[in-house]
């Protein structure tokens, strides 16, 4: 059982750590925006995104346009839209055929520098097949298995290329030299020696699965640590009344614009609203990981099956497969509303509780703690 002290920490122990880690993610509002996660990470033709982004994803794909640098890792990178500063990109394949305002960095198992990309600075490439057919306004510098430059590349300055079979075709425009060199003597780092392999989707999708899992896994950790008794009165919340709780989700999620809104209309508010607004996206995570909590012990439940870590895992595995398989995305924000609401509603039960005496409160949800013991 659960001591009475737990039960006291449990509730105020949700705020503080939404408070303590909404104020790590908001030492500056720009680097809370830079960072994009997801099976795909899409800006698309009619978007632009003002500052440097940071996406890992299965599938990047920048159709509009990135105002700063892009830093990009992913099964697929592919840039046919218009990068404003540098690019880095770490992938199995990695296509440009867009534009790219400062130099291009680029690791992958392919690596391609369409005839329609423009780099106005430098390209530097280390993979297994390299093929430009592009214009390229500075040096170039291309490592890998296969290096292919086309007749339709352009290079405002020295070629620079290493690779175990080579193509350059004389009707390729190079403005500076052209040097063939070992992989070592490229200055591409310790491992330039070893060609990347191409990965397939198939194998970078369940492996972001896997770190989703792990980074929602550790939130759930300290929820399930910090504040039990709270936790298993989420879950109850959840598992009693699904569709109130994913109303109450659902009403939460339309309501915050226009409270965030309100706060934007007036000079005190907006330092406010922007705290607010980054707090409200690190609740909706919270609300994801309870939801799939909830979702994980009504689930064992059926089996007649209590343990708190166990639903947590099983909630979370639904939660990564639901992530990886096509069309059926809906289904995290469904978790999310639902946790979202339970979550909701275990604090407004707690508010109403924190006065009661102690003595009178009758232990809640036994289930859960009889099976951890």
């Amino acid at each position: 059982m659960v001591s009475t002290s737990n039960e006291r920490f449990g509730g105020p122990a949700v705020f503080v750590i939404v408070g303590l880690l909404c104020l790590s993610i908001t030492p500056g509002v720009v680097g809370a925006q830079e960072q994009l996660t997801g099976g795909s990470v899409v800006i698309g033709p009619e978007e632009t995104h003002k500052g440097d982004l940071e996406a890992t994803a299965g599938d990047v794909r920048i159709e509009g346009t990135v105002d700063g640098d892009l830093t990009a890792t992913g099964g697929t990178v592919t840039i046919t839209g218009d990068v404003t500063g540098d690019v880095t990109a770490t992938a199995g394949s990695v296509i440009i055929e867009g534009t790219v305002a400062g130099d291009l960095t680029a690791t992958g198992g392919d690596v391609r520098v369409r005839e329609s990309a423009a780099v106005d600075g430098m390209v530097r490439t280390t993979g297994g097949a390299v093929t430009v057919d592009g214009t390229v306004e500075d040096d170039t510098r291309l490592d890998g298995d296969t290096v292919r430059v086309g007749p339709t590349a352009a290079i405002g300055g020295d070629l620079t290329y290493s690779a175990d079979e080579a193509t350059i075709s004389g009707d390729a425009e190079i403005t500076g030299t052209v040097t063939e060199t070992d992989r070592d003597e490229l200055g591409m780092g310790p491992f330039s020696g070893a060609s990347l392999p191409d990965v397939p989707d198939a194998v970078v999708t369940p492996l972001f699965g896997l770190y989703l899992f792990c980074a929602n896994f550790a939130l759930g950790a300290v929820l399930l640590v910090a504040a039990p008794r709270f936790s298993a009165r989420v879950s109850e919340q959840g598992t009693d009344r699904p569709l109130l709780s994913g109303g109450v989700g659902l009403l939460t999620l339309l309501a915050m614009p226009f409270a965030l809104g309100a706060l934007f209309l007036s000079i005190i508010g907006i330092p406010l609203a922007f705290f607010a607004t980054y707090g409200f996206v690190f609740v909706l995570w919270i609300g994801l990981v309870y939801g799939a909590f909830a979702l994980g012990t009504w689930g064992l439940s059926a089996f007649d099956r209590g343990h708190r870590w166990s639903g947590l895992a099983l909630g979370l595995a639904i939660v990564s497969l639901a992530n990886a398989l096509p069309y059926v995305g809906f289904l995290l924000v469904l978790i999310t509303l639902f946790g979202l609401g339970a979550f909701g509603r275990a604090l407004y039960d707690w508010r109403l509780d924190r006065g009661d005496d102690d003595a009178q409160r009758p232990p809640p949800y036994p289930a859960l703690e009889a099976a951890d013991e």
